[in-house]
């Protein structure tokens, strides 16, 4: 009869297991040394071995000729614990025996000694599934049992156990399992099992699994049916997901904003027979590989990929800002919830598209700087091919000023209001707040600029070194209406705006004075003692 691979593969030994390495070493340890605790309670999710781990403890300590702590699987001991035979180990699933009368029926067998073995052992799996009841009848036992009985509880919710619970018992957290860790395990079921297997279907099965060792030899045992190799589309048939050339010319679709090839590619998706969730899925890990690949480079130990593969993702990533990704990101996780409720998942991939392709609408700071950003690459795209970018005309105006120590500027008079009525700076204040409450995709740049004065019905925000893009934004007709209206509303009478830049206006008589004073004080105290901080 056949037997499914993660049960053939179910590890008997500690040097078996995969992985958990502190867990193995401690439990072995407790075993070679004769120092075994009364409860156990091991935590983790599902795949990652747990119930093998407590198997192999129970025949670990009942083991006539245990070696380096580990069992010998061929004592007699051994024998009836693996083929469930013996009356010492019991398995238990709470899922399924959670009342309070199972529980109480269980402990009447502790005070029953061992017959074969050295110890008696309880294996409780999901142990989180008992009652309030269950878990006070266990309560008194787990706390005292007799020298003889071990208790190894196993659950995937610790949090769910009461604290009673968790007090008594010695606590091991195992932890997933990297993709590494997984595709070499599998590389070793496909070599005994006779066949071959790339590299790549090996760590897309890795990935799928998401930690957990069963999940992936469940699917590769899926994917032994196509052939004596197992290749990437053997996998992608298996778990129904698109392939890697369709989540590419899908990511550049959305980077080039072309919605209409967005909505082809995703009619030719349906076409296929593909499950929208495990798409968006797909195509959230290939959006977090963009992303990688972004910040990593093509060498980075975070995108899992080699060679060519590694190339095309930098090489596509270099189409997003690093803000744009995070959107996409973002609108892609909340479609993927949206399609367990939606009654057409097809129509939520769609809206996805658009959005993802759209421009982004100035009513958010995150929308602002998607397109700052946007703008900042392009610039840094244009001067890496050798074309510099047109200086803006605030830029221009300051560059063409005269070289040499410039006049100070005298500040602006802001002309008198009558009695009654709102200083000009408290209308400023009031437009701000108005601003960011109704148009923050307008307040987003004014606020980096600074209150420039007011004089005859002209505002003035001033922008320094390096923020000439808010002012550039600030100068469009639309954007300079809105604040003029939220000005107005605010109290001004028939107000004006204008975005300008902010000198840092120079002294020639108080830069020599400050070079006097520099001077005193190298004389008095040396020049290695003095320090200028700008």
């Amino acid at each position: 009869m056949y037997q499914a691979l993660y049960r053939v593969w179910r590890p008997k030994t500690f040097s078996d297991m995969v992985g958990q390495e502190a867990i193995v070493r401690t439990l072995r340890n407790q075993v070679m040394s004769d120092r075994v605790a009364h409860a156990y309670l091991f935590c983790g999710s599902r795949g990652t071995g747990k119930t093998s781990a407590a198997r192999i403890m129970a025949r670990a300590i009942n083991c006539l000729n245990p070696k380096d702590g580990d069992p010998c699987g061929e004592c007699e001991s051994c024998k009836m614990i693996e083929s469930g035979s013996s009356f010492d180990v019991y398995e238990m699933d709470a899922a399924s025996n959670s009342r309070v009368e199972e529980i109480r029926e269980l402990l009447e067998k502790v005070e029953y000694p061992p017959q074969f073995g050295k110890f008696k052992v309880y294996v409780i799996d999901e142990v989180h599934m008992l009652s309030n009841a269950a878990f006070n009848a266990l309560l008194k036992t787990l706390e005292e049992p007799p020298e003889y009985m071990i208790f190894i509880l196993a659950t995937t919710e610790p949090q769910k156990l009461p604290s009673t619970i968790l007090s008594r018992c010695q606590r091991y957290d195992f932890g997933r399992y990297s993709e590494i860790q997984i595709a070499g395990h599998l590389e070793k079921v496909v070599a005994a099992s006779g066949m071959k297997a790339d590299p790549e279907a090996l760590g897309m099965i890795a990935r799928a699994a998401e930690g957990g060792m069963r999940d992936a030899l469940s699917i590769l045992d899926m994917c032994m049916g196509g052939g004596e190799t197992i290749t990437e589309e053997h996998v992608r048939a298996a778990l129904g997901t698109a392939d890697r050339a369709f989540l590419f010319s899908f990511a550049a679709a959305l980077a080039g904003r072309e919605s209409g090839e967005a909505l082809r590619l995703i009619d030719e998706l349906m076409r296929a027979g593909r499950d929208v969730q495990v798409f968006l899925k797909d195509f959230s890990a290939h959006m977090r590989l963009l992303m990688a690949a972004k910040l990593c480079g093509p060498d980075g130990d975070l995108l899992g990929a080699s060679g060519e593969n590694a190339r095309r993702y930098a090489d596509q990533a270099a189409a997003f800002s690093q803000e744009r990704l995070l959107r996409l990101l973002d609108l892609c996780m909340h479609a993927e919830a949206d399609t367990r409720w939606a009654a057409s998942a097809r129509s939520v991939l769609e809206i996805f598209a658009l959005r993802a392709c759209e421009q982004p609408e100035e009513r958010d700071y995150e929308a602002l700087m998607e397109r700052v950003a946007e703008l900042e690459n392009k610039l840094y795209e244009l001067e890496k091919n050798g074309v510099r970018a047109a200086v803006p005309q605030a830029s221009a105006a300051l560059s063409a000023a005269p070289a040499g120590p410039r006049k100070i500027a005298a500040p602006i008079v802001e002309t008198p209001v009558p009695a009654g009525n709102k200083a000009p700076k408290d209308v400023w204040n009031d437009a701000l707040k108005y601003l960011k409450k109704n148009e923050p995709g307008v307040f987003g740049p004014l606020s980096q600029g600074k209150y420039g004065g007011f004089q005859d019905g002209l505002y003035k925000a001033l922008f320094g070194s390096g923020e000439e893009i808010f002012m550039t934004m600030l100068s469009t007709p639309e954007r300079k209406q809105k604040i003029e209206n939220a000005l107005n509303q605010c109290g001004a009478v028939n107000a004006r705006f204008e975005a300008a830049p902010r000198e840092i206006m120079v002294d020639p008589a108080q830069e020599k004075r400050e070079e006097n004073n520099l001077n005193s004080l190298i004389d008095m105290f040396g020049r290695d003692k003095v320090q200028i901080d700008e």
